[in-house]
């Protein structure tokens, strides 16, 4: 599974947080598309200044995946690996790779949600009715985290 990200502007401690920094995920699931959620922290040292990408969210819909197989690598009970990419989508360019393997309880989380969509039929003005919806119960992702039904933590890469 890939996973990109883009970002406008990223600073070097931005950069650091994706590549090296604690990152934590969590899924919510809705019946037309589910959030994505994601932090990406470079941990703080004694008169450090801590750089943060943040808790962002994305939806995503199933159905919006035009020519590609859509669901979630191996079966239930199976964690696996995700590949990350962060883009600098102001130049285009690909600033930071990373691989986390999402643990059981994420995975299947996921393989609920992209069940849950692919189970009913395509319907786009639906879908986007939903993801207003959910972002007019929630003033931030913070809040969108209430409604997660899976989630991990990844420790800052060792040096």
């Amino acid at each position: 599974m890939e996973i990109i990200y883009a970002f406008d502007g990223l600073t070097a401690g931005e950069k650091l947080a994706f590549n090296t920094g604690a990152t934590a995920f969590a899924v919510v699931p809705g019946d037309r598309h589910l959030m994505w959620c994601y932090r990406f922290e470079v941990p703080t040292w004694p008169g450090g200044r801590p750089e943060s990408l943040g808790w962002g969210d994305s939806p995503w819909g199933a159905h919006r995946q035009r020519d590609r197989v859509v669901g979630v690598p191996g079966r239930a009970g199976d964690p696996f690996p995700a590949y990350m990419v962060l883009v600098d989508s102001g130049t285009g360019i690909v600033e930071g790779l990373r691989v986390v393997d999402l643990e059981v309880g994420l995975a299947d989380a996921l393989r609920s949600a992209v069940a849950r969509q692919i189970a009913l039929p395509f319907n786009e003005a639906a879908a986007s009715r939903e993801i207003n919806a959910v972002y007019q119960r929630h003033p931030g992702t913070r809040s969108l985290l209430t409604e997660a039904t899976g989630g991990q933590v990844i420790p800052a890469v060792a040096n």
